[in-house]
């Protein structure tokens, strides 16, 4: 079969004949690959720079997708072997069944996004009615759809962050009461995320870009009395992987800090296909 495969960390996958996958279980179902989007994940793993790699190379990429099946349906499921490839094996126990009406390319590009926010803030955060959300770096993709999960699960504030101008104000038609450029000074930042507290105390954090804006949020957050603990979701990096933090703002305040994008826990979270 072709598929493209990874020979070395740091180099591009390469298109070429590898060996067709076999099932080892009664668990694992050979399915014919439709579609698979190129996530963070799946450059981070080429590059060899994410935190989990590749048991051993060449290896196929892919880590999940769209495929069919024997009897012609449509699903989605993460890879037990590349989804880059003309044939994969898939834990039939994850695979869900897509709708009808909706494109390989579509359906295979929204899992990333809905795991790194919707997923994040049920499973991570527990979002529950009423709470309020600040969301850091809302301006990308998954920040956005974030935007509107909050919203759909129940958030009754949700504040956004981002660079993006233009996009701020979409979002602010599609669920964002309030919005802050992080174009501005790191003094007039820290002053509308204080207020913003203020006004209504958020009770979530979800944040794509880590780094100094997230440096900025704890410095915001040291400045305040919290009313209700802060559950502190790090989802991405894409400001930096590190920042500096005191032991003295997660001392002197109730903040709870959880990472989230951990795709082995995001499978056991999966609805099976019945």
């Amino acid at each position: 079969m072709k598929a493209a495969v990874l020979k070395e960390y740091g180099t591009l996958p390469v298109y070429e004949d590898y060996p067709e996958p076999l099932t080892h279980n009664l668990n694992e179902k050979l399915v014919t690959p439709l579609a698979s989007s190129i996530k963070r994940l799946d450059i981070g793993k080429a590059a060899g720079t994410h935190y989990t790699k590749f048991d051993k190379l060449p290896a196929v990429m892919g880590m999940d997708g769209i495929a069919e099946t024997d009897d012609g349906s449509k699903v989605y499921a993460l890879g037990i072997t590349g989804m880059m490839a003309e044939k994969a094996v898939v834990d039939r126990r994850s695979m869900i069944k897509i709708p009808a009406g909706l494109s390989n390319a579509m359906a295979a590009a929204m899992p990333n996004v809905l795991m790194g926010s919707d997923l994040a803030l049920t499973v991570r955060g527990k979002i529950q009615k009423g709470d309020v959300v600040l969301i850091d770096g809302a301006t990308g993709a998954t920040g956005t759809m974030a935007v509107q999960a909050a919203k759909l699960r129940g958030a009754s504030w949700v504040i956004a962050t981002g660079r993006n101008q233009r996009m701020l104000n979409k979002l602010a038609t599609i669920g964002a009461d309030v919005t802050i450029s992080l174009k501005q000074s790191d003094s007039e930042i820290i002053k509308q995320i204080r207020q913003a507290y203020k006004d209504n105390p958020f009770t979530i954090i979800a944040d794509y870009l880590w780094g100094h804006p997230a440096e900025l949020i704890f410095k915001a957050i040291h400045g305040v009395s919290l009313e209700k603990p802060v559950k502190y979701l790090t989802i991405g990096q894409m400001a930096g992987a590190s920042i500096q933090l005191s032991s003295g703002i997660l001392r002197s305040q109730d903040i709870f800090l959880y990472g989230s994008g951990d795709w082995q826990l995001w499978a056991k979270h999966i609805s099976p296909l019945s």
